[in-house]
């Protein structure tokens, strides 16, 4: 198992991006690899041990879990979005469908740093404790 994290956005709004980027710089802190890239620019989920994503409620996300949907079965995978709950239904069945973990909230219209970083860190430490390849401080 590779320690290589994607960190993959969708973003109708600039909070999106920015908490995919603060939560990659957090999971490089705990000594992981990570890429963060819009959902369109993932082409392949070669070489990637687990999987972030994010805004899950865009239709760019669905379609990227249908692109990579045999992959994504295999690979850990979190997903966050935009909003405050409930949680829509459409991420709620992506979610059982997958097998992922999450949704995690992040709400209002500036994204919370200290909540996106103290999440990151809980990720580092699950993908620790899943895969001993993933190594965290």
């Amino acid at each position: 198992m590779t320690d290589k994290v994607l960190v993959a956005y969708t973003s109708r709004t600039a909070a999106t991006d920015e908490i995919a980027e603060i939560i990659g710089a957090e999971l490089t802190c705990c000594g992981l690899r990570v890429t963060v890239l819009p959902v369109a620019a993932a082409e392949t989920l070669l070489g990637f041990g687990a999987v972030i994503l994010g805004d899950a409620a865009a239709r760019d996300a669905h379609r990227f879990v249908r692109r990579h949907k045999a992959s994504l079965k295999h690979t850990p995978l979190w997903l966050f979005h935009r909003g405050t709950p409930p949680v829509p239904h459409d991420v709620t069945r992506m979610v059982r469908r997958l097998g992922a973990i999450g949704p995690v909230s992040f709400g209002g219209a500036a994204p919370d740093r200290d909540r996106a970083k103290a999440w990151a860190r809980y990720l580092a430490d699950q993908l620790t404790v899943l895969h001993r390849g993933f190594v965290s401080n």
